[in-house]
């Protein structure tokens, strides 16, 4: 039991850290490089992703994965669901726009959190989302622990809650 979640829970980082690399990795030589004569296998994250949620899927079909409850078995077939919407049509990483790659990033991440099955893993669930940035209409994307984006929600739940007045022997503030 504890070796089926283990190893799920090693693909599934394998998968999230694949992703992660390919989203970054630029799609061209740099110009003051000369291209390589050398032919390099062309390795497509996308259709590993994908190999690797079919493989978790199928196991979820015969009766869940061990050490999780139904209610969590549900909650990653949900997740799966976001990772196979997300990429439907699409045959590698970069035909993803930045929002599909968030949204993939976060929904393996999500997969990653249940199959480790703790609180604290998933505060240290890496999740990322698109803010816009004060004064300007330009979105940008910001990546975080879950803990630190429930952190900054509460600080800013707790800023707008105070009281907006200066009251007594506030000092001029």
């Amino acid at each position: 039991m504890a070796h089926e979640v283990l190893k799920w829970t090693r693909r599934v980082l394998m998968a999230g850290t694949l992703a992660a690399v390919c989203a970054a990795a630029p799609a061209q030589t740099p110009p003051d490089e000369p291209a390589a004569d050398v032919e390099i296998e062309d390795v497509d994250g996308l259709q590993a992703i994908l190999e690797q949620q079919r493989e978790l899927k199928a196991d979820l079909d015969d009766g869940g994965i061990d050490g999780l409850s139904t209610r969590e078995n549900n909650r990653v077939r949900k997740a799966q669901a976001q990772v196979f919407a997300v990429t439907e049509g699409k045959h590698r990483l970069d035909e993803l726009s930045i929002d599909e790659k968030v949204e993939l990033e976060n929904a393996l991440e999500q997969i990653n959190a249940y199959v480790q099955n703790t609180r604290r893993a998933r505060d240290d669930q890496t999740v990322c989302w698109r803010e816009k940035m004060s004064g300007t209409a330009r979105r940008v994307t910001r990546c975080g622990s879950e803990a630190e984006r429930r952190q900054a929600r509460e600080g800013a739940r707790g800023w707008l809650e105070r009281p907006k007045t200066c009251g007594q022997d506030c000092g001029g503030l």
